[in-house]
């Protein structure tokens, strides 16, 4: 698709990790968690990791800052490496104790999976995680990757960390995932959308896990008929395993669907039965949930482009379960794909194509990647220059949708000059300042913005190499800088308006 034909073509796009960088950025120095963030911030988690039990909410917490910041690069690393606050801001860890911050990577640590059988990976030059032939007969690797479960201490097998080696040195945290699951991670296929905005809001250990269990069946609205014991085992062992019913009810099962009925973005109700014929021991329970009306408006910022949202929802009218969809398919279905989808759809109604509706047709375009191709246009464009030449009735609808095109250029043009005009303010008032706001912003940039650091070393410099004098006159750092320091001049207008 051509860029002139969609206005969404050709701009810069701010993925994932570049938006909660620049949250970061924004809230940190306010003193505000990730949870007051006003942008979406998460990721596509693997279904596979619902099945995570015996780990407290620190911990969970932990690994979801980890696994954010590893399904954010396309191919597998030996090592992480972010700055320390970042990750700690994730995982809205507020505490500056060390020793429970320790305490907290090593219960991540011990917490182990089993795997029944995976395929050996191994990594090329390049980080991409290729699987090794199997054999005939050997059991280890002739099943898919994602056959792994949770350990049980007493059995045997083979085991998996969760996390590898965890550094923290120097206000910086490294630590190693193994390929197995970095492939997991990354994995977009049995994947649901995890919002790092509501696991962080969670404070009963019930209700996380609960959470974390049941979110994959949000479209189904209700899941299977469940062990009650694998409800009451989700933290791991403790007084709750075994208290009875009325009692676990009260003290956690209660409690937990209050909060996340409160703090999520779903609502959660539940039954109980008997499993056995005849008993009138509870022991199996099903849960009923359904996305919150207000949740719908978030897919706005998990799409990046309000524009693009509101013609979702306005123009076709998409349900919350086809939000969902896009949601957990988000890492292949990117705004380009879906402006691709709307475009073709289109297309096909401008042809006469008999649809029944036209969400369903979109979203059928989008999951099978149905495209417009420049030959089709060329012939639509010709078919209605003959059409427009021997019936002029037609040439009012032409109209009202160039109008339509031309109302969506103009905002569109409009956006991209407000974000110019305030970055060559921004360019202005650097090279307006005395020497020493200069350097005071350079020391800023250098020493609080990861994204700054890694634009010098893409120009194979050293930070110490960089001044007000000169920082300017690199292209890759200078293209870093300038925003930094919009951003500084909007917290200044901000704080003066407080």
């Amino acid at each position: 698709m051509a860029a002139e034909d969609n206005p969404e073509e050709g701009k810069s796009r701010v993925t994932p990790r570049q938006m909660a960088l620049a949250l970061f950025e924004d809230l940190f120095d306010l003193g505000m968690p990730i949870s007051e963030a006003t942008r979406e911030i998460g990721y596509q988690r693997n279904n596979f990791f619902t099945q995570i039990v015996n780990m407290g909410l620190p911990a969970r917490r932990f690994l979801d800052a980890a696994y954010f910041i590893v399904a954010q690069e396309q191919e597998a690393r030996d090592q992480y490496d972010v700055e320390l606050n970042y990750f700690k801001w994730l995982m809205r860890y507020d505490s500056r104790n060390k020793k429970h911050f320790s305490s907290v990577i090593r219960s991540v640590k011990s917490s182990m999976l089993e795997v029944m059988s995976a395929p050996v990976v191994s990594v090329d030059a390049a980080g991409r995680m290729l699987e090794e032939p199997t054999e005939p007969g050997d059991e280890k690797t002739s099943a898919a990757v994602d056959n792994l479960d949770v350990a049980v201490q007493d059995e045997e097998g083979d085991w998996l960390e969760l996390i590898g080696r965890v550094s923290v040195r120097n206000g910086r945290i490294r630590f190693r995932v193994p390929v197995e699951l970095q492939r997991l991670i990354k994995d977009p296929e049995n994947s649901y959308w995890t919002s790092l905005l509501v696991t962080s809001r969670f404070t009963l250990i019930y209700a996380r896990g609960i959470y974390d269990h049941v979110l994959p069946t949000v479209p189904n609205g209700i899941t299977d008929w469940l062990s009650l014991d694998l409800v009451r085992n989700l933290p791991g062992k403790s007084w709750a395993n075994n208290a009875e019913f009325k009692y676990f009810k009260r003290d956690y099962l209660e409690p937990a669907i209050s909060q996340i009925n409160e703090l999520s973005d779903i609502e959660l109700s539940y039954e109980t039965r008997a499993g056995t014929p005849g008993s009138r021991k509870k022991d199996q329970i099903r849960f009923r949930l359904k996305r919150k009306d207000a949740a719908v408006a978030s897919k706005a910022d998990m799409l990046n482009s309000v524009a693009l949202f509101m013609t979702l929802q306005k123009e076709f009218a998409l349900s919350d379960n086809q939000f969902e969809r896009i949601a957990q398919n988000r890492a292949v279905w990117t705004d380009e794909r879906i402006q691709q989808a709307i475009e073709y759809t289109r297309w096909k109604i401008r042809q006469g194509e008999k649809i029944k509706t036209a969400a369903g047709y979109m979203m059928k375009a989008l999951s099978d990647n149905y495209r417009v191709s420049e030959a089709d246009k060329q012939v639509e464009l010709i078919q209605a220059q003959l059409v427009e030449a021997s019936v002029g009735q037609r040439e009012s609808k032409s109209e009202r949708q160039k109008a339509i095109e031309a109302s969506l250029a103009a905002a569109t043009a409009a956006d991209d000059h407000r974000r110019q005009e305030e970055l060559r303010l921004a360019r202005e008032f650097f090279n307006a300042a005395d020497k020493i706001p200069r350097e005071e912003l350079v020391r800023k940039f250098v020493a609080s913005s990861t994204m700054g650091v890694r634009a010098i070393e893409r120009q194979n410099l050293k930070p110490a190499q960089v001044t007000e004098a000169n920082i300017l006159s690199f292209p890759d750092v200078s293209n870093t800088f300038i925003p930094f320091v919009a951003g500084e001049l909007r917290k200044a207008t901000r704080a003066r308006r407080a």
